[in-house]
């Protein structure tokens, strides 16, 4: 249902007679006592359709409220005045006829028809100014075009995605609702209005991807906002795009993945390390393990039994390895046979029983007759305080003077 604002401070028989002749059309009326009222009202509510001014000349704050609705009028999109006036104050009121203001109307209106045409008439003429023909030729596209006012609230959609909750209701309108009005992912709600008052704000368009996950379909969705200026050069409101990216998008992150990953055993590879390396920790990370691996006698099954034979032997040694690290852990092949841990939230203890947990699983491995066996060592990263290089060292040595005691032991045995 379409809403008008009535601005009215005296109720008289012919103000009276206005409210009952729209309230029998199909608008909701809504009335104020005063134009701060109005001012408020507006500041809450997008989706006026038209104001109706009593007697502006006899209101307190007129002027201000039309700066207001002049401002707050979006690109394309115009909230317009009509004065309803009388004899002795029709001249006054005239004055103000310009910008929102675009027609007046004496009382008493002896008809319904004549205030109802009225209203009807300029209502057809701003939709047409204000894109109705325009706005069904962007609803072809695949793409959403979306306008915002400058409080950041819905003005014109041309698509209505899955991705909103519009309660199923046929008569539902997008026009001055916020994306947590309307949005089912409400985290994505947050994250745009956050983006949109830096946008209103600096003035500065903005694009990014999200990855929306309704209904069961997972989405990748780009957006493109720009600021609309007024004459002033001031931010009045945003224009805006979204593309479905989502086979672009997963195609990137496949080649990205693909870039950062060891083929063979699918831990990262050592670029990732580097990088994962020069960004750090923050504190909620600490403590952090670092676990050195290193698979023992590779070049024997290599010489023995062929390479695939490695690679297999490495295969076994990642799987005792990934299997024990926790969801949290992360692993990375650095060299040929060589591989790190990182187990944010790791202090000595837990790391122990991880690395105890692994050599369990690969002393009950066995390829080829030979039995699979990983050295292993491990440092922790307490705070910002212990430099990255230092415990990397640290975790090598643990790991090397384990490889030590293996050979030792094997020396022993024979």
């Amino acid at each position: 249902m379409k809403t008008i604002l009535y601005i009215c401070e005296n109720s008289t028989e012919d103000t009276e007679q206005v409210e009952r002749y729209i309230e029998e059309d199909e608008y909701r009326i809504i009335r104020c006592l005063s134009c701060e009222e109005a001012k408020t009202l507006l500041d809450e509510k997008n989706d006026i359709t038209i104001i109706l001014m009593d007697t502006p000349s006899e209101l307190t704050g007129v002027n201000e409220l039309i700066d207001q609705v002049n401002y707050a009028n979006s690109f394309l999109f115009m909230t317009p005045i009509l004065i309803v006036s009388d004899r002795d104050h029709l001249t006054q009121d005239l004055e103000y006829l310009g910008g929102p203001v675009v027609d007046v109307i004496s009382k008493p209106v002896h008809h319904p028809k004549i205030l109802l045409n009225r209203i009807d008439n300029i209502e057809k003429f701003f939709q047409s100014v204000s894109f109705s023909d325009f706005a069904a030729m962007l609803r072809v596209l695949p793409a959403n075009i979306y306008l915002k006012d400058h409080y950041g609230r819905y003005v014109f959609s041309s698509q209505t995605w899955h991705h909103l909750d519009t309660g199923n209701d046929p008569n539902w309108t997008i026009r001055g609702k916020t994306d947590l009005d309307i949005r089912k992912d409400k985290e994505n709600a947050k994250l745009a209005m956050e983006s949109d008052k830096r946008l209103l704000a600096s003035g500065k368009g903005t694009s990014y991807v999200i990855e929306e996950n309704q209904d069961g379909i997972q989405e990748y969705l780009q957006l493109i906002k720009e600021p609309l200026f007024n004459e002033n050069h001031e931010v009045k409101g945003i224009i805006a795009l979204i593309n479905n990216v989502t086979e672009q998008e997963r195609m990137r992150r496949q080649l990205e993945e693909l870039s950062i990953t060891d083929k063979l055993t699918g831990a990262y590879n050592r670029t990732c390390f580097e990088t994962t390396i020069e960004e750090g920790f923050t504190e909620k990370d600490f403590p952090v393990c670092i676990l050195s691996a290193d698979c023992d006698d590779l070049k024997v099954m290599n010489d023995t039994n062929g390479h695939l034979a490695g690679d297999e032997y490495i295969l076994a040694s990642v799987r005792a390895i990934r299997d024990h690290i926790g969801s949290e852990g992360t692993l990375y092949r650095t060299g040929g046979d060589e591989f790190i841990a990182i187990l944010p939230h790791t202090d000595k203890t837990k790391a122990e029983e991880v690395i105890a947990s692994i050599r369990k699983a690969v002393s009950e491995i066995q390829m080829y007759g030979q039995p699979v066996r990983l050295s292993l060592g491990y440092a922790l990263l307490e705070d910002t305080d212990e430099t990255l290089v230092t415990v990397l060292r640290e975790a090598d040595e643990s790991m090397y003077r384990d490889k030590r005691s293996h050979k030792q032991q094997i020396c022993t045995k024979v």
